[in-house]
């Protein structure tokens, strides 16, 4: 169970598990490595999985105050992870605020990055806002412990891992919840050059189909939209098998290593 030491001191947990071209799971809100476990079991046996547990969950280190988080701050950690592991070529995969994680460590790095997955993410959080889902309605509904747990599983997360959440900080979840509405990538979406893939559902309560994953295929110069019927927020985990065969072929079809 590794643990690195971020440039600014937050202590974080990673995981590495395979072997071969890497590919690196970023966590959104649901900010933990355990939402990826599908995806780390099936393709371990032929790449390198990576993923990390974000500053403010899971077993990484939660700073105060809440200045010490936001996307830009999740896109340097993701780069010290990278970093670490000698990984100098990878496909990033991230959910939700993870895709903006993916997005800005692109923007940071672009030619160590071979591809991108966008799994229920978006361009900005004024898109969330958009259909009701504000700053204050969400951080409404995570404020308290009992209905924290039920967001997560609301948006199609397993009461096990919804549960983990429970165990955060408050000014950590907080303070993410802030991060990924105010992210906003519009100005700058077109300059993502690399392949990429989207992963969307269409019952998305968070992120809806319309204007998220619409918005990111239709501001991406390469990108490929593959809805997920009656899926909500978390496609990687409620229908692993199509996400995995999606992923699998973009890996070896789109991606050039």
């Amino acid at each position: 169970m590794p643990f690195i030491t971020a440039d600014d001191g937050c202590e974080l947990y990673y995981e590495a598990h395979g072997s071969g071209p890497t590919i690196a799971f970023a966590s959104g809100f649901m900010g933990i490595t355990d939402i990826w476990r599908d995806q780390i079991e099936e393709f371990s046996s032929r790449y390198q999985c990576v993923a990390f547990d974000n500053r403010g969950a899971g077993r990484s280190e939660k700073p105060f105050p809440r200045g010490a988080y936001g996307v830009e701050r999740h896109a340097k950690d993701l780069h010290c992870v990278l970093t670490e592991l000698g990984v100098n070529r990878v496909v990033l995969v991230g959910h939700s605020m993870g895709g903006n994680t993916a997005s800005l460590y692109y923007l940071a790095h672009p030619l160590l990055v071979a591809g991108i997955v966008y799994v229920g993410s978006y361009v900005s959080g004024a898109q969330i806002a958009s259909v009701g889902n504000t700053l204050e309605a969400i951080k409404g509904a995570v404020k308290q412990k009992s209905t924290r747990v039920g967001f997560y599983q609301a948006v199609g997360l397993s009461e096990e891992i919804a549960m983990e959440s429970a165990k955060w900080e408050l000014y950590a979840v907080m303070g993410n919840a802030e991060s990924f509405m105010e992210f906003d990538l519009s100005e700058r979406i077109g300059d993502i050059a690399c392949p990429c893939l989207i992963l969307h559902g269409d019952s998305d309560i968070v992120s809806p189909l319309d204007p998220c994953g619409n918005g990111l295929q239709a501001g991406l110069p390469d990108a490929q939209l593959e809805v997920f019927t009656g899926v909500n927020h978390c496609p990687m985990s409620e229908d692993p098998k199509r996400a995995n065969e999606l992923l699998a072929s973009f890996l070896e079809q789109r991606v050039k290593w």
